[in-house]
């Protein structure tokens, strides 16, 4: 059963459109724009409840997830979303639907609503969707979860694979060749040590010698043929031909202070390292080389933009910097004007969560029951979405047609 009702607007009529940054791209005769649908998923954390929201007209569609406290992921594409439930053995997938009218005709993106594949597997908790796959990776037996994004609006199949090792809180990569860098437990009790590369029947293609150890993993992030995994040692680089190496950290981070969150960008060689007692850094895997982006040691989030051209950090206090990766300059600079929840108790701790798309952040504050629409540019609140519902995650379904 879904539910569908209007939100009122907080201080103004109309959403303030936003713009493509990418001044410089090429221009043609042909006709060509992009057509976007904008929306939100937002799970609850009290809940099986899910509210879709369209940014634009403020339309909410209340939907019936299968359990509470949904952690909530966009594909490549954006046109879909899946739905994890680590602790309910259950992954689901959710389609943005709706039309998107070019004038002379249109496209059909299909009903709004829950996607065809969904599956059961043993604590599905890291996600990536690259190279149009879409991949789980299982923590209760250390398997992957792969499907083609494709196929979620009409195919239930799904294929579950080895990884070669034993059950860990593991990360992965997805190369351009299909090929699958994945953590290997090694002797950890709990985090990873190794990588090693499999491909998708689950077959060891890397040979163990390139497998370097390391003392603890977590967090990867891959281009076409580079994964990079933070790691207490360094931060691993991993060639899709298994070739490896370690880049140190600068000398000013103290013991036990690592990356355990990488982001990939739009530059082949530099990515995005980050931790909450040092802030956010870029990565240049050719001169190996690492540079402070943010630097605080009370970073709170930190995401790359849709098109992986800014960088967007963000402090428990408040402070915003949005940096461009490739000039390294600053974009936005600003303070919030509204207090964030940030008080964590752990995993699944419901606290402030944040998405990033053009010139708008967008602000979960679960203690207000709401979603805010925060214009970077002016650095002010544009919209307030009063929820029926306590957000506990959320992310942005936006997908583009260009022509």
């Amino acid at each position: 059963m879904k539910k569908t009702y209007l939100l009122p607007l907080l201080a103004v009529s109309t959403l303030f459109m936003a713009c493509s940054k990418d001044d410089d791209a090429p221009v043609n005769d042909e006709h060509h724009e992009d057509h976007e649908n904008v929306s939100l998923l937002v799970s609850d954390a009290n809940s099986a409840s899910l509210n879709f929201i369209n940014v634009d007209n403020e339309e909410v569609t209340a939907y019936q997830a299968s359990y509470a406290k949904g952690s909530i992921y966009a594909t490549e594409s954006g046109r879909y979303a899946v739905i994890t439930h680590r602790d309910n053995n259950f992954t689901e997938t959710f389609n943005i639907g709706g039309e998107i009218d070019h004038g002379d005709h249109s496209h059909d993106l299909g009903e709004t609503g829950f996607g065809a594949i969904k599956f059961e597997s043993l604590k599905p908790t890291h996600f990536k969707s690259e190279q149009d796959y879409v991949a789980v990776y299982n923590d209760g037996d250390a398997t992957l979860t792969i499907f083609d994004e494709k196929t979620i609006a009409n195919n239930t199949t799904a294929k579950n694979i080895t990884t070669g090792t034993t059950a860990h809180h593991g990360a992965m990569v997805i190369f351009k060749n299909g090929n699958i860098a994945v953590t290997k437990l090694g002797n950890g009790a709990v985090l990873p040590e190794k990588v090693h590369i499999i491909n998708q029947d689950g077959e060891v293609v890397s040979e163990e010698e390139q497998s370097l150890s390391t003392s603890g993993i977590h967090g990867s992030a891959g281009n076409n043929t580079t994964a990079l995994f933070g790691s207490n040692t360094g931060v691993l680089v991993v060639k899709d031909n298994g070739e490896q190496k370690i880049i140190n950290y600068p000398t000013s981070f103290e013991e036990n202070v690592w990356f355990g969150s990488i982001l990939a960008t739009t530059s082949d060689v530099i990515f995005v390292g980050y931790t909450s007692s040092k802030g956010a850094y870029f990565i240049n895997i050719n001169s190996e080389e690492i540079t402070p982006i943010h630097e605080t040691a009370e970073l709170f989030k930190c995401m790359v933009s849709r098109d992986k051209k800014e960088i967007l950090s963000i402090t428990k206090s408040g402070d915003i910097k949005v940096t461009n990766v490739i000039s390294n300059s600053v974009v936005y600079e600003g303070k919030l004007s509204i207090t964030m929840d940030t008080e964590s108790d752990g995993h699944g701790s419901v606290t402030t969560n944040i998405d990033y798309f053009d010139d708008f952040l967008y602000l979960s504050i679960p203690s207000e029951e709401k979603i805010i629409q925060y214009n970077l540019e002016k650095m002010e609140v544009v919209k307030e979405f009063n929820l029926g519902i306590t957000p506990y995650q959320f992310k942005i379904l936006a997908y583009d047609i260009e022509h």
